[in-house]
């Protein structure tokens, strides 16, 4: 398969101003990455179109900005929060024995992002994709953990966003309008489900009965929610009230034990593009 030859000559760019910290003329980075004039212009413009380079006013140089090393600490941020959230999730599969995923939402985005997954360790088997998919935030249980978390106008904002995006299964649920119900209810239990209507597929894919159900809790450090963790199972093994009473408790060890251990990193403040931190009203049951 070939190579894009843009989107490289674009890194070669980047990594020149990456290696400019008092930032680069035009004909410095002609020199550094070798590329002519009008190409690297036309680099320049689409880079600065993106807001991920900028040119300075004073100086005319360009330089990378902050948006690019903002985005560039929230991956490393996520990668760090996989890492570390890891064993946990191999203990708690050990201990309950279906698979559990730890998912992050970032920015105004309309789905969860599943960062890191038991799944093969698990010994019972669930039909799911394995990575890192993304699931819709209306109807998954990690979406409605995370929103319940919220407090209501950040809510509410995501939950227009979501209606108004592109996803089936978003704007199959959240015409239903039950998002205030729901919330109250996952507020006094302590954790989430699956909306009804939602049976499975993946973001932004059909609608197909996967077999699985899903109880998932947010993780909240310091007032702040940047994610949850979930356990998932085959819905004709057991039922809710079952799963609840054997590995709920397990569950929320699992999720505060990473949520204090991000927290002492300070990741809980670092994820993924988010252009404010998500204020937490969570209390638990």
């Amino acid at each position: 398969m070939k190579t894009i030859r843009s989107v490289e000559r674009a890194f070669a760019v980047l990594q020149a101003l990456g290696e400019a910290p008092q930032g680069a003329t035009l004909v410095q980075l002609t020199a550094s990455t070798g590329l002519s004039g009008p190409t690297l212009l036309r680099l320049l413009k689409t880079l600065i179109g993106v807001e991920a380079v900028r040119r300075s006013t004073t100086d005319q140089r360009y330089r990378t900005s902050v948006r690019l090393h903002a985005l560039g600490q929230a991956v490393i941020a996520a990668e760090q929060l996989a890492d570390l959230a890891a064993p946990w999730l191999d203990s708690l599969c050990q201990q309950v024995e279906w698979p559990s995923d730890l998912a992050i939402h970032t920015g105004d985005d309309d789905f969860m992002r599943v960062l890191e997954s038991s799944l093969r360790q698990s010994r019972f088997y669930v039909r799911r994709t394995k990575g890192r998919v993304r699931v819709t935030l209306l109807g998954s249980a990690a979406g409605t953990a995370f929103l319940s978390a919220l407090d209501a106008t950040r809510r509410q904002e995501l939950v227009r966003a979501a209606r108004q995006g592109r996803d089936v299964h978003n704007t199959r649920i959240g015409a239903v309008e039950d998002m205030a119900a729901r919330v109250r209810a996952v507020r006094a239990r302590g954790y989430a489900l699956r909306h009804p209507l939602y049976r499975g597929g993946s973001f932004d894919g059909r609608a197909r009965d996967d077999a699985l159900e899903a109880i998932a809790v947010p993780l909240v450090h310091a007032g702040q929610v940047f994610g949850t963790l979930n356990i998932n199972w085959n819905r004709g093994a057991m039922t809710e009230q079952e799963m609840v009473r054997r590995h709920l408790t397990a569950l929320r060890a699992a999720a505060a034990g990473i949520a204090k251990a991000a927290g002492q990193q300070g990741l809980h403040l670092e994820l993924a593009s988010q252009r404010q931190a998500e204020q937490s009203v969570w209390r638990g049951p």
